[in-house]
């Protein structure tokens, strides 16, 4: 749609309106009626004699918009018809692809009237399919991102060699297996520590059963001494003993009881016996799998120290050469082109955060501006929006704030929602985007470990990662964003002044 202008022009005589050069006429428009006038050519007749190349296909009237003026529109979906009247029995004209831009005529029901290059069309009317451009209250780069809209002073945009770009897609290889190691280092760490404690447990169930043991050994010892005297007096001559018959049955079942008793000791012993060899066993085994995890545990540590040396070397490398600086500033900014289509997709598809999740929860998002608590213990170093870098001279945007911090800080979610996104991010490392409703996302990013999973609920407060350098050039620290419908705003507008 370049060169495109709008133009009220009244008509004082009958013409006639047509798709373009030679087309059969549309209709007449009568007086007062308007039209959307685009960019010029050579033409003999026309309204007014304008040099007109094309001619909207249908009038627009001055009460034909239901919302106003024709807003500008962004296609969201992969393949959208536009469709030569409202109504899915008339047939396609063209094919909208994803980011496809438009202008809203008017709104039939379930339908929208749009004008797409030189075609005017019908589109089904849905959030999910369409995004109407509308103005928001935040700064509006030409393109959001972070750390975006890269150009040299003062004019040509700087672009890179196939070996530059081959660093800088090296150093994201590097920073995926460093992140790899990193993960893999603390969830051996977790298994030890895991095995550990089972051993720890073994060991004293050993000791347990090993002292019961020897308690029922003495025991039996002496109740073996017991029966063989007995067994050379013999049972009838205990029980004959007896001064009565009353003491006689009495004796019988005393020594019955005595006897019985002594063989669930015996029973006992046997048992407690057979479970101290079953848990050596164990231990053995426990001990095997311990040395087994340390020895794994010290060649991961070993492959991210490496990892951590290739990485570190290679940044000094690209802070030292501006052409592999600026390379990875390029590398950004088509990194952040692709996380502004993931939140735009978000924006369409995204629902509400259940109900529930706590009672801040029922507060609208939009009204916390200047109430959020940061998100963690920090120094902010780098502001959002437009400033430039003197040494490069070239300009940046900032789409966010970047935050100084101890690696493993607690990251804490500034408001409740649902975790749409937690993964590794080209550019950006470990991330997050939690959902707050009402199109409104937190981004958080350099993470080093995550807590939520997709479709994870989040409290207000909640930890949620920690602090880490994954994806990031200058060591560790938190890069923060707030977006609304894709779009990113000032973060510390929204943070408590303290």
């Amino acid at each position: 749609m370049r060169n495109l202008s709008l133009l009220s022009e009244r008509i004082n005589k009958t013409h006639d309106v047509m798709q373009g050069p030679g087309f059969q006429p549309m209709g007449n428009p009568v007086s007062n009626d308007t039209f959307l006038i685009f960019s010029p050519c050579r033409q003999r007749r026309g309204l007014m004699n304008l040099l007109v190349w094309f001619l909207v296909a249908c009038l627009v009237s001055s009460n034909t918009l239901a919302a106003g003026d024709p807003k500008p529109g962004t296609v969201l979906v992969r393949k959208l018809n536009l469709r030569s009247g409202p109504g899915r029995h008339n047939p396609p004209i063209a094919t909208l692809t994803k980011g496809a831009k438009v202008l809203v005529l008017s709104y039939e029901g379930e339908w929208v009237r749009v004008l797409y290059k030189d075609q005017t069309g019908f589109i089904i009317n849905r959030e999910r399919y369409l995004h109407i451009d509308e103005p928001e209250e935040m700064i509006d780069p030409p393109s959001s991102g972070h750390q975006r809209n890269l150009r040299e002073s003062p004019t040509k945009m700087v672009t890179t060699t196939n070996a530059e770009k081959a660093v800088i897609a090296e150093l994201e290889e590097i920073q995926k297996a460093l992140g790899r190691a990193r993960k893999k280092v603390a969830r051996l760490s977790t298994e030890l520590k895991a095995i550990e404690s089972r051993i720890r447990e073994s060991e004293g169930q050993f000791r347990e059963t090993e002292q019961r043991v020897e308690r029922n050994e003495q025991y039996v010892a002496s109740r073996m001494a017991a029966l063989y005297k007995l067994s050379w007096i013999g049972k009838f001559h205990v029980l004959a003993s007896a001064d009565s018959m009353f003491d006689f049955f009495a004796n019988k079942r005393a020594l019955e009881q005595i006897l019985a008793h002594d063989e669930r000791v015996l029973d006992r012993l046997y048992a407690d016996k057979t479970r101290m060899k079953a848990i050596l066993v164990k231990l053995s085994a426990e001990q095997n799998e311990k040395q087994a995890a340390t020895a794994d545990l010290s060649n991961r540590i070993d492959t991210m120290n490496r990892e951590q040396a290739r990485r570190e070397k290679l940044l000094v490398e690209i802070r030292s050469k501006k052409s592999l600086q600026l390379a990875a500033m390029a590398s950004l900014q088509m990194s952040t082109k692709a996380l502004d289509q993931t939140v735009a997709s978000f924006s369409v598809q995204s629902k509400p955060p259940e109900a529930g999740l706590s009672p801040v929860a029922e507060k609208p998002f939009a009204a916390l501006k200047g109430l959020l608590m940061m998100p963690v213990k920090g120094k902010v170093v780098s502001l959002f929006g437009h400033y430039q870098d003197s040494k490069l001279k070239v300009t940046h945007f900032q789409s966010g704030i970047d935050i100084k911090a101890d690696r493993g800080e607690p990251i804490r979610a500034v408001y409740s929602g649902k975790t749409l996104f937690s993964s590794w991010f080209k550019g950006f490392g470990n991330m997050i985007i939690i959902d707050h409703g009402n199109h409104y996302y937190s981004v958080y990013a350099h993470l080093e470990e995550q807590f939520k999973t997709k479709g994870d609920p989040v409290e207000a407060g909640e930890v949620i990662a920690t602090v880490g350098d994954s994806g990031s050039l200058t060591g560790a620290g938190l890069h923060f964003e707030i977006r609304h419908h894709g779009k990113p705003m000032n973060p510390l507008a929204w943070i408590k002044k303290s």
